[in-house]
Formats: C-alpha cells, structure tokens, sequence
C-alpha cells in the first residue's frame, strides 16, 4: 500500500496509541530520524540515535514509551520494533518484478503447470514438470529446472538458479544471485589426483515462509534431501552443502558456511563468517557468535563464540587474559633478567 493514510489510521493498524493531537495528519511514508520529513513516520529503539530525537521533523516517531522530541507526536507501541515493521508493510512498494502475467520473451514448457496471476519476468525459463502456485513471482532471468515446485505466493527474484527437482513451500523469497539445487562437493580422492565425482541425486527441499538473501549457495543431497525448515532466514553470501538439515525459525548471518551433512536445530541463530564443520548435530536455541569455529556437537540452548568455539563466557575470559599477555610477558622478562644478574653475581 502506497496511498496516504491517517495518522490515526495508522497508529490503529499498527496497535499504537498516538501522544498528540494531530490524528487526521496524512502519512506519506516511513524514514529514518535523520531523514524524516513532516509527512512522515520514524522509528527509535536504540539510544545510539537518542541525540536525533531532538532534531528530527518527522510527524511522529513510533517508540516504545514517551520520549523527549522534536516530532509532533508520538505513536506509543507496546512492541515497538513490531509496530515499525508493520508500519514498512503498510507504505512496501511492489518491487517484485514489475511485469503483470508472462512476459512474452520467457519460456515456459508447455508439461508447466502455472497457477493464477503468477507473474513471470523477462527471460525467465520454466522447465518441464515444473509446479508454480498462485500468486507466485518469477523475476527476469531466473531459471527453474526440471520438475521444480514452488509454493503459492513466493518470490523469486532475478537471476536466481532452482536447479532440477528443488522443492519450495509457499510465501518464501529467494533474492537475486543464489543457486538452490547445484551439486555438492562429493569426491572420491585417489593419489593420482584423478578424483572421482560422487553423483549428487538428492534434491534440496526448502519450507515455507523462508527467505533466503543473495549469491547463496544451497548444495543438493548425495541421497534424500538438503533441508531448510520453515520461517528461516538466511543472510546474503551463505553455504550450506549436501544433506545438511537446518530446522524452524532460524536465523543466520552473512558468510556463514555448513559443511555437509551437519543437523541444525530450531531457534538456532548464527552471527557472521560462523564456519559449521561437517557431520554435526546443532541442538535447539543455540547462539553461535560471529567467526567462530565450530568443530563439536552443541547441546540444546548454549551460547558459545570463538574458534574453535567455547561456551560464550569461557571465550571471554580467555579474551581478557589474552589482553594481559603482553604484560605478563613483560613482568617475565623482567624476572628473568633480573635473576640472571643475581645468578652472574
């Protein structure tokens, strides 16, 4: 939705409570504190930006509770970061791919069943026995491969690749640049150097209500199926190799790699660069802090960070000491100078 709405319209559908009498002003749209104009609504929750607060002429800021600001009101919401995402939903332009139906340069096989007012880009290709469901978006240049299926109401922005037999659950996005469904690093070595290819038959079956950030890269399975469960996240840049298993409602960051056959839980989160061994079990709720190294099994909801990777507190304690290093060696320097001048006398 892009039309003006009221303020009040607005506080009421993002269950907020408006400080200020000015309920019939138009909203425009959502921006920042620092770029906000009079027509507009921002966010605050971090004290990072407390300073803008004061400098901002946004129309209202929506908060978790009353703040000192320049705005001319305040939308009061219990769970404010909430309340800003469904305030972005309400003013989220379409940028789906732009095109209504099938666009006339792309290629759907005629054995492709398409649901209605699935919208197929520029240069698209659909393969045979491919599955689409309703309301679906394919952007320009995307390619899906024999017999993939694809839930209703997903988004499949340009240039993505869903190589043969990928299996997608509906109201999922995959962004630009990744691969689904490319075979897995799977080789038999030999000492001539002639290693032999391990054929990947599996597929990659991928749940509902996932998305999945740019120039990733998900390996299909040797056998069975590489497996991403429902409501996952998955940030720009990432890896996951054949017959890994990444559960519900997980969240990971960029760069992070999963080696082959490794089994994460639900609820799991991942900061930044983590690096996943292969053949590991990840139990539910575990943090992993960015750039560590993850060599062991993890039990159900532990916090670890560092490479390898301790529970969280051991890394920082090793950190500290690890400060102190320098001088500690230095007192040891001392000593020992100091003992081989006694020694020579």
């Amino acid at each position: 939705m892009t039309e003006p709405l009221s303020l009040a319209e607005l506080a009421a559908a993002i269950g907020g409570e408006i400080l200020g009498d000015i309920s019939d002003s138009p909203v425009t749209g959502v921006s920042t504190l620092k770029d906000a104009g009079p027509d507009q609504i921002c966010y605050y929750g971090n004290r990072k930006y407390a300073s803008q607060l004061m400098t901002t002429a946004a129309l209202a800021v929506i908060t978790g509770k009353p703040v000192e600001t320049s705005a001319r009101c305040q939308i009061i919401v219990p769970e404010a970061y909430e309340g800003f995402r469904r305030a972005l939903e309400l003013f989220k332009p379409d940028r789906a791919n732009g095109f209504d139906g099938i666009h006339s340069s792309s290629v759907v096989h005629s054995s492709a069943a398409i649901g209605r007012e699935v919208r197929i880009g520029p240069c698209a290709v659909v393969s045979s026995g491919c599955f689409i469901g309703a309301g679906t978006v394919i952007g320009a240049g995307s390619v899906l491969g024999r017999g993939v299926t694809l839930g209703e109401n997903c988004v499949i922005h340009s240039n993505v690749s869903l190589l043969a037999e990928t299996v997608v659950g509906s109201g999922t996005i995959i962004h630009s640049g990744t691969v689904v469904g490319s075979d897995g690093f799977g080789f038999v070595p030999f000492a001539d150097g002639k290693h032999r290819k391990v054929p990947q038959n599996g597929n990659v079956v991928i749940g509902s209500f996932v998305e999945i950030g740019s120039n990733c890269s998900i390996d299909r399975a040797v056998t069975g199926s590489t497996e991403i469960g429902d409501f996952t996240k998955l940030d720009n840049l990432i890896q996951v190799a054949h017959n890994v298993r990444i559960g519900r409602g997980c969240m990971i960051a960029a760069q992070t790699g999963i080696a082959g056959s490794t089994v994460i839980g639900d609820g799991v989160v991942f900061g930044g660069q983590v690096g996943v061994g292969g053949h590991l079990i990840i139990g539910n709720r575990v943090t992993v802090g960015a750039k560590s190294g993850v060599t062991k099994n993890i039990p159900d909801g532990v916090t670890v960070s560092g490479n390898p990777c301790r529970p969280h507190g051991e890394s920082l304690r090793i950190g500290a000491a690890a400060s102190r290093l320098p001088k500690i060696i230095g007192k040891l320097e001392d000593m020992a100078a100091k003992i081989a001048e006694e020694t020579e006398d």
